[in-house]
């Protein structure tokens, strides 16, 4: 199965019922009210010139019109570039011109940031906004007054573009994910079957979508959601009261979070004033999720938790299931709290050693996918795609190990990467900003343990000949030119940086101190 053939399915299995409540439509809509909204849209993207496989980069707070678009470039052919609204405009800028993006699509909350870099955008010829009154934006809405909603007759494949996922890179600049048709598929074919097996996943659940609508996790699980014809309540950001005020008030079933919001709600002066009993399971995963937190969850909300473990290029590849999650019991079951569980039913995952081979329990090895839910490649990055996709089969960098049962422990990072909040920092685009201040000459960037957001990121700089400069003053420069989640919360001064022969940062030796005694390193 691919995208297309899913929304038509969906139309026809699920047309008069709600499919998205948010802000925006607090009264809802229906998915064949998406279904005549997108036909519009794409009439009159068609009409303007946009063409089956061009790019359309969202810049979008969370509301409905994300699945609106989703459904656009489902059926119209389109590419969608999804940016994270955290990202600062000259990140902002790298990766529409990167995408080549023809056409943006952005709320008026973003109108600013777009205003600082609309004169650089190289290929965007065509401005369009969900909201009103945006000068030198076409509103999305009158698409959909003026264009006809008949369907569409664009000839499309499971190869073809869906969307690109965009991750930092090891090499300091954000990588493209390409997604297609057919990984839209695969999370219904292996996601939804194998979550459904799980847990009761079905047109009567009520979802919350708490995440970013543009992260992996959001596009992933709304995907599932829209197949089963669920209906998804859209917050547009995160707050635990809100949060906890629209469980009650819709009896919410499900939900996605990264582990700091659970912290957030179990610390609510709030928490204990709604009723939460009609949630029946809350998933989570993006980050380590620390065992007291989880601990806390369990008593306080009950057996609901289901950790997925997963990655932008692969979609979801393990689950650590609801029965699974045991506080007392042989020490061997509990410990399973600290794993990411077992492969999905028909996702391929393999733990592989340097030679290729796998692993014995005990051993350490890297995570390693293969399947329809895989990403094509990185977009024009054919080096960073073959060092990543091995005959289909994509590495990602985490290195586990594997017990007697099957079950899944991450140790560690291949990469460097860091996750603080769920979001993931790459060292060395933080490094690479560090050095643009004009009293450092050398700096590195690790993880160190967080109890609110997991991990938090550190830095170890060395300040020039005769220059000085304070923490207060370089994270503030820093806040000024990348995302506050990349930001450092920690400055160290040194007189050096240790390196290998070679000039690597000897990244273990910096974090040993921080992890030292812990049973992760991540």
């Amino acid at each position: 199965m691919f995208y297309r053939e899913m929304i038509d399915q969906i139309v026809e299995r699920h047309g008069d019922k709600i499919a998205v409540i948010d802000k925006r439509r607090e009264e809802g809509l229906t998915h064949n009210d998406l279904g005549r909204s997108s036909n519009a849209i794409i009439a009159g993207l068609m009409d303007s010139g946009l063409k089956k496989g061009d790019k359309i980069a969202l810049y979008m707070g969370n509301c409905h019109h994300y699945r609106e678009m989703f459904w656009v470039a489902g059926k119209g052919g389109f590419v969608l570039i999804p940016i994270n609204g955290r990202l600062k405009p000259r990140e902002v800028l790298y990766i529409i011109n990167d995408s080549e993006a023809k056409c943006l699509v952005i709320s008026g909350e973003y109108e600013s940031v777009i205003s600082q870099i609309k004169d650089d955008l190289i290929h965007v010829d065509r401005f369009y906004s969900v909201d009103p009154g945006l000068e030198g934006y076409t509103f999305l809405g009158d698409l959909t007054d003026q264009y006809p909603s008949d369907p569409h007759d664009v000839n499309l494949t499971g190869d073809d573009l869906l969307w690109f996922q965009y991750t930092s890179g090891t090499t300091g600049l954000p990588k493209g994910a390409m997604l297609t048709h057919r990984t839209a598929g695969g999370y219904v074919d292996i996601g939804y079957n194998a979550i459904s097996d799980i847990i009761h996943f079905g047109s009567d659940t009520r979802a919350l979508q708490v995440l970013p609508s543009y992260s992996f996790s959001g596009i992933g699980f709304d995907i599932m959601y829209q197949w089963i014809g669920a209906l998804t309540v859209i917050m547009e950001s995160f707050n635990p009261t809100e949060m906890m005020a629209l469980v009650e008030k819709y009896k919410i079933t499900d939900c996605h979070i990264v582990p700091v919001i659970l912290n957030f709600i179990l610390n609510s002066p709030d928490f204990g004033k709604f009723d939460l009993s009609s949630l029946t399971c809350i998933s989570y995963g993006a980050a380590p999720m620390p065992p007291e937190l989880l601990r806390q969850g369990m008593e306080k909300m009950g057996p609901i938790f289901m950790q997925d473990y997963g990655a932008s290029e692969a979609g979801v590849l393990t689950v650590l299931d609801i029965k699974e999650h045991v506080l007392e019991g042989p020490p061997e079951k509990v410990a399973r709290l600290s794993s990411c569980g077992k492969p999905l039913p028909g996702v391929s995952v393999k733990v592989l050693n340097e030679e290729g081979e796998e692993i014995k329990p005990g051993e350490i090895g890297e995570l390693t996918t293969k399947g329809d839910m895989v990403m094509k490649g990185y977009w024009k990055m054919p080096d960073e795609t073959e060092r990543t996709l091995k005959d289909g089969r994509f590495f990602t960098g985490d290195l586990c190990t594997v017990d007697e049962e099957g079950f899944i422990f991450i140790k560690d990072r291949k990469k460097d990467m860091i996750i603080s909040g769920g979001f993931n920092v790459y060292p060395y685009e933080v490094e690479s900003v560090l050095q643009e201040h004009p009293a450092i000459v050398d700096a590195a960037v690790f993880g160190i343990p967080d109890d609110q957001w997991g991990e938090a990121v550190c830095a170890q700089v060395v300040l020039g000949k005769g220059m000085s400069a304070d923490e207060e003053a370089i994270i503030r420069f820093m806040k000024e030119n990348l995302a506050d989640y990349k930001k450092p919360k920690k400055i160290e001064f040194v007189n050096n940086i240790p390196r290998t022969l070679t000039g690597k940062i000897l990244k273990r030796e910096l974090r040993a101190k921080y992890w030292e005694g812990r049973e992760r390193n991540v």
